[in-house]
């Protein structure tokens, strides 16, 4: 196999295409797991995040994935960072590491990557030549949720009832309005990921209606670029399509379904489970990618669905790299060749004193860590004594050992 050429790996989920007005709670949960990027190097990478990456979870990485970490360029802060990572970079006195691999591959598409790459002459993967205003344009409006929702309608693609507001005024007007014959909408911030923020909000008796919805909207921070509201279906489930969009087509990269809790994505179990809508779904992700591709987008998207007794709509599109990006790949790494695939990923809070070696030796005694067994599982970063959560990818060839295996870790892990 041809080795692919080197490149220094951006984190930078921080961006501006991602979400408009962050707070500093999603800046930082954001930033703090970006180590995991060490677990898609090659030796001669750079890979640049904003939080440190510490020595045991180098050491981890290198063994559990055969790794040279000596000879891979890491730019890490010395602290939690919520800025932008080429401000971490800059800091660091590394803008020159990153440009020594001659090509970056940035997480998202971005105003100050695209300027960086034009000033330096650095390539952007996967990128022949460097991507157009137009292009970050239209990257940046499917990225909203009005911009999907408007793209999806001139396809001809379902979304559920709703729409969008300016303002807050314009927003409590607009949902109070909207829930006089729903049970039910949820509240998005235009310019958001991971379901971070999403606010449902029953609509209850007609009297003091206004009021309630004007508490429920109360601690949203106002949004430049607004609120899109929508009915709240009951879904029976979330897939989501992610694709490769290349010079000559858009193809498939894996499916999944979604995990969420209060709305927000915690993790997947891929691929998605087939149904009766699976190929409107596979239809309709393929069309909003190949709309992306003509306009000069490169690269992974995900589009994102909730299905429903009476079909399924489409929630959102992520025309960047994802959360499930890197799993998929490590998944791969981890089971190589042209085996089928499964994997289940997830974040998950728990109690307890168990460290983050001890945890690893659990995984291993489970028979979780020998490259040759059926499953492997490992621990993709290194946060739990930073925000209480235990990040870990199960993967394997076959659903029912897999699913087996991730029970077997939640038990090791205490979760």
């Amino acid at each position: 196999m041809t080795p692919r050429p080197n490149r220094t790996i951006l984190s930078n989920l921080n961006s501006d295409t991602m979400a408009a007005n962050p707070t500093a709670r999603y800046l930082r949960a954001m930033a703090l797991p970006t180590p995991r990027m060490l677990w898609e190097a090659e030796p001669g990478d750079c890979v640049v995040t904003l939080a440190p990456c510490g020595g045991r979870f180098r050491e981890y990485v290198a063994r559990t994935v055969g790794l040279d970490v000596d000879r891979v360029e890491v730019v890490a802060p010395a602290e939690i960072t919520t800025g932008h990572v080429l401000d971490v970079a800059a800091a660091l006195g590394a803008l020159d590491a990153l440009v020594a691999p001659g090509l970056v591959e940035p997480f998202a598409l971005d105003r100050r990557v695209v300027d960086f790459a034009r000033a330096t002459g650095v390539g952007l993967f996967p990128y022949a030549s460097h991507p157009s205003d137009a292009t970050l344009r239209e990257v940046r409006r499917i990225n909203t949720k009005s911009g999907i929702r408007e793209t999806a309608a001139e396809l001809g693609l379902p979304v559920a009832d709703g729409g969008w507001a300016a303002d807050r005024e314009r927003l409590v007007t607009a949902v109070t309005a909207f829930l006089a014959d729903r049970p039910a909408a949820i509240v998005k911030r235009d310019r958001s990921s991971t379901g971070f923020g999403n606010v449902v909000v029953p609509a209850g008796a007609r009297a003091g209606r206004e009021r309630r919805v004007r508490a429920a909207l109360a601690d949203e921070p106002d949004q430049d670029c607004g609120w899109v509201y929508e009915e709240f279906l009951p879904l029976t489930a979330s897939p989501s399509l992610e694709l490769i969009a290349g010079e000559t087509g858009v193809t498939e990269y894996y499916s999944c379904d979604q995990r969420t809790v209060n709305n927000a994505w915690t993790g997947m179990v891929t691929p998605a489970a087939d149904g009766p809508r699976t190929a409107g779904l596979r239809a309709a992700a393929l069309a909003v990618g190949e709309r992306l591709r003509a306009a000069g987008y490169r690269g992974i998207l995900d589009v994102d669905f909730g299905v429903h007794d009476g079909g399924y709509v489409i929630t959102e599109a992520n025309v960047r790299t994802t959360g499930g990006t890197y799993l998929q790949r490590l998944a791969r790494r981890l089971r190589p060749g042209p085996g089928p695939l499964h994997w289940r990923a997830d974040g998950r809070l728990c109690t307890g004193d168990l460290d983050f070696p001890r945890a690893v030796d659990r995984l291993a005694a489970a028979g979780l860590a020998d490259p040759s067994g059926d499953v492997r599982a490992v621990i993709t970063s290194d946060t739990r004594h930073l925000d209480g959560k235990w990040r870990y990818l199960v993967a394997g060839g076959a659903a029912e050992t897999v699913a087996e295996a991730e029970r077997v870790v939640e038990e090791a892990l205490g979760i």
